[in-house]
């Protein structure tokens, strides 16, 4: 089974992580792991296109920095993932890799939001298991 693990660099994503690595492993399956780096200047009129670009650049390298963090932890384990970094939306970003990479299923870990602050911030691991083709596992 082809699992897709979405990685924002918190605790909660390192628990999905670590059951996607269980159950790629249980049934034999590729592990393929995306991060999505945000871009905060679609709805903004406030930066400029130079600051947008530094604003991009700077959360690209941290992007790239926590996932070398996350294929180094998984190669010290003697394991290894594919990974995959997206900009744009998060959830639109994990589905769109998921389709790409013809996952099976999509992991993703839940930030635990209830009441008003999911009403207002929406839930990037509620829209992707919305969004998505492939059975999705939100992990608590």
């Amino acid at each position: 089974m082809n699992v897709l693990v979405a990685h924002d660099g918190s605790v909660q994503a390192s628990k999905a992580l670590d059951v996607a690595i269980q159950i790629s492993g249980k049934f034999g399956g590729r592990l393929d792991i995306v991060t999505v780096v945000p871009d905060l200047c679609l709805a903004s009129e406030e930066l400029s296109s130079e600051e947008c670009e530094m604003v991009a650049s700077s959360l690209a390298t941290e992007a790239k920095g926590q996932m070398k963090k996350v294929a180094e932890s998984l190669g010290a384990k003697g394991l290894a993932a594919q990974i995959v970094i997206k900009n744009g939306r998060p959830a639109e970003g994990i589905v769109e890799a998921a389709r790409e990479l013809k996952s099976e299923l999509i992991v993703v870990g839940s930030h635990g939001k209830h009441g008003a602050a999911k009403l207002f911030l929406g839930s990037v691991s509620s829209r992707v298991a919305e969004m998505a083709d492939v059975n999705t596992l939100i992990v608590k």
